[in-house]
């Protein structure tokens, strides 16, 4: 968050006082999947995703926190990622995938593009930045064959 904050919805001001035991907590919850990329003990990239917990949305997962160090973008470490998140979530009966993504991000849109994601929505000046206001796409992926 400190070297990208572009890339992220939360501020690194956001998140700082998380408490250890909450980030524990999510780390054990079976609806919350991480993904991590590493060189050798080190973690280089991440992405999760969180499944609904009503009953009515738990087809649905959305994907979140996606990251990779500037040092080891354009290596395809994030596609290696999504491609790997988008098998655990259907082996885990989850049918939608959906995220959100700066629309400034367009490395990150032509990404989830790439793998198969749509454009469903937009919402103008959605995320408050310090050089202005930014929109927000919406996206989804079919899991399901039907």
């Amino acid at each position: 968050m400190q070297e990208s904050p572009e890339a992220f919805l939360a501020s690194y001001e956001d998140v700082k006082d998380t408490p250890l035991s909450q980030v524990e907590a999510e780390l054990a919850d079976p609806d919350i999947h991480y993904l991590g990329a590493f060189d050798g003990e080190r973690l280089v990239g991440f992405m999760r995703y969180v499944r609904f917990s009503r009953l009515s949305r738990r087809h649905v997962a959305e994907v979140r926190s996606v990251y990779v160090r500037q040092s080891h973008r354009r290596g395809g470490i994030a596609r290696q990622l999504l491609d790997r998140l988008v098998e655990d979530a259907r082996a885990a009966g989850i049918e939608s995938l959906i995220l959100s993504v700066l629309s400034t991000n367009l490395s990150a849109r032509r990404l989830y593009e790439s793998a198969g994601f749509d454009v469903y929505g937009e919402e103008p000046r959605a995320i408050r930045k310090p050089g202005g206001d930014v929109g927000q796409l919406h996206l989804w992926r079919n899991l399901s064959s039907h």
